[in-house]
């Protein structure tokens, strides 16, 4: 592995000094590894081959199995080594692409927001989402303020069509991501984001308006019902038309609000933060939570959708 693009890296996306002994000891451990019986019998390889093979993240998994096996390290935590070296090339693509470097770290810093997650739900630093990055190496999304903006198309039969915009099944839109950065999220800053994504976009748009749609658990109609009016979540709500909805029983996102209690009954749950009570009193309820998806329309100043 690359040690010294590993300790950049880390430092470059504010890595914890605690996260960034873990990952360079565990680097150094790895160096050593040889995997025999692995179709790359290397890091460097393994990445070379991910990126000759349009992508494929499931081509990977024989690399971190065998390394895992071989050298005692969390697969978890190869995952993330794999994802931070796989970023030397992507730098590149970034680049070529003319996107700032500046837009790359800051689109790539998701690996550290991704990182403590993992830390937090399973007590190693790693990542456990290696399927969601491919879109990264594409180059398929950029982070712009707040807020993270991917390539996408719209997916519904029925256009939408909002004071002289009509958007097809098949057009080009913005997928918003919201990753767990820790970043004020009121309406400034979401405002900021849209702008800056109106301006970085142009070339695209050539002034024509930028067309975004979410879909998360954060559009959930009922969210109005669980959190105060005065929830940033709310207020999030509403900066979006919510097209459809769907129940989730299951509550499958219940980590990024419990953490790695989500596992426990309803009246176990911890209610450390305001989050936590306004949905454990929800569930208490006998209740569901569930996903929305919603469209906005920015036009370089204000959202016209709402």
């Amino acid at each position: 592995m690359n040690l010294d693009f590993l300790r950049y890296f880390l430092d470059r996306t504010g890595f914890s000094a605690e996260a960034g002994k873990a990952l360079m000891d565990s680097a150094r451990r790895l160096s050593g590894v040889v995997c025999p019986y692995s179709p790359q019998s290397s890091l460097k390889k393994t990445v070379e081959a991910f990126y000759e093979n349009g992508l494929k993240i499931e081509l990977v998994k024989p690399f971190i199995e065998a390394a895992a096996d071989r050298s005692g390290i969390h697969p978890y935590t190869l995952w993330l080594l794999f994802l931070i070296e796989a970023a030397i090339p992507a730098r590149q693509a970034y680049a070529q692409k003319s996107i700032a470097d500046d837009v790359f770290w800051d689109t790539f810093t998701d690996l550290r927001y991704k990182a403590d997650e993992c830390r937090a739900m399973y007590g190693v630093w790693g990542n456990f989402v290696s399927s969601w990055y491919p879109i990264f190496y594409s180059c398929s999304i950029v982070k712009l303020g707040r807020l993270e903006y991917e390539n996408a198309v719209y997916p519904w039969d029925e256009p939408y069509m909002c004071r002289g915009v009509t958007v097809r099944k098949g057009d080009p839109v913005k997928s918003i991501h919201i990753p767990s950065s820790g970043e004020p999220f009121d309406a400034a800053s979401r405002l900021d984001s849209y702008r800056r994504a109106w301006d970085f976009f142009q070339k695209e748009l050539q002034d024509r308006p930028l067309i975004c749609t979410c879909h998360s658990w954060l559009l959930y109609p009922q969210n109005r019902q669980i959190l105060p009016p005065s929830s940033r979540v709310v207020d999030f709500m509403d900066d979006f038309d919510l097209l459809r909805a769907e129940p989730d029983p299951a509550f499958s996102n219940s980590w990024r609000i419990f953490g790695a209690d989500c596992q426990l009954p309803p009246d176990r749950l911890p209610e450390r933060t305001s989050m936590q009570r306004a949905f454990k009193r929800w569930l208490c309820g006998g209740n569901v939570t569930g996903c929305g998806f919603g469209i906005l329309i920015f036009d370089g100043n204000s959202i016209v959708s709402r």
